[in-house]
């Protein structure tokens, strides 16, 4: 990966957020959705409640937890401008990327969170409606950019572009998910998403005859 590690103080951040995850999936796991309270699993992940409500609002949050959003901060900003290469498909790969560094990569969570949300209804329409959300954000980007660069097409033309812009993206995004999930091997999110925007690149770019 391009960036560079993260330092002790994030990799402490990190290691706290999944242990506060992993604790909330197997209590739900091992007994059942109602016995999850933030006692237990501040319990059960060594840290005090009010560590616990540092990282999640509540213990629906450390269930479901850390949903994808785009980077509120320069990488969007360059996007939205137009960059990094001017191309929009290949630009909104390089900006998921830049906001899936901040996704804990842990194969066994991803598992663990599909067993408890096909007994959680609820829960699993709560990830579907942040999906929705995060959707919308990227329809929202590649809308600002279309019409920072002077885009002369009617709004409701625009707004149809940048949905199906933000579909494909999602669709890339969840096909990494996908390949990354079942490699079994030490390869990273990240990596996975950057080749799944180049194989998409490969497939709108070339003849496949």
């Amino acid at each position: 990966m391009s960036d560079a590690e993260p330092g002790l103080r994030e990799r402490k951040r990190r290691a706290t957020r999944l242990a506060i995850q992993q604790a909330a999936l197997r209590i739900a796991i091992e007994d059942g959705l109602a016995a999850v309270t933030v006692d237990e699993i501040s319990r059960r992940a060594d840290v005090s409640p009010r560590t616990f409500f540092n990282y999640f609002p509540n213990k629906e949050g450390a269930i479901l937890g850390d949903d994808p959003t785009l980077p509120d901060d320069a990488a969007l900003a360059d996007f939205v401008a137009g960059g990094p290469k001017g191309d929009l498909l290949a630009d909104l790969g390089s900006l998921l990327v830049h906001s899936t560094r901040e996704l804990i990569e842990e194969r066994g969570l991803i598992e663990e969170r599909q067993q408890v949300l096909r007994a959680a209804p609820e829960l699993f329409s709560r990830r579907m409606e942040s999906m929705k959300e995060f959707q919308a954000e990227i329809e929202r980007a590649v809308v600002a950019r279309l019409e920072g660069a002077g885009t002369t097409t009617e709004p409701v033309a625009l707004r149809r572009r940048a949905r199906l812009a933000s579909l494909v993206a999602l669709a890339a995004l969840r096909h990494a998910w996908w390949e990354w999930s079942d490699a079994g091997s030490d390869t990273h999110l990240v990596d996975e998403l950057e080749r799944s925007f180049a194989d998409l690149d490969a497939l709108v770019s070339r003849s496949l005859v």
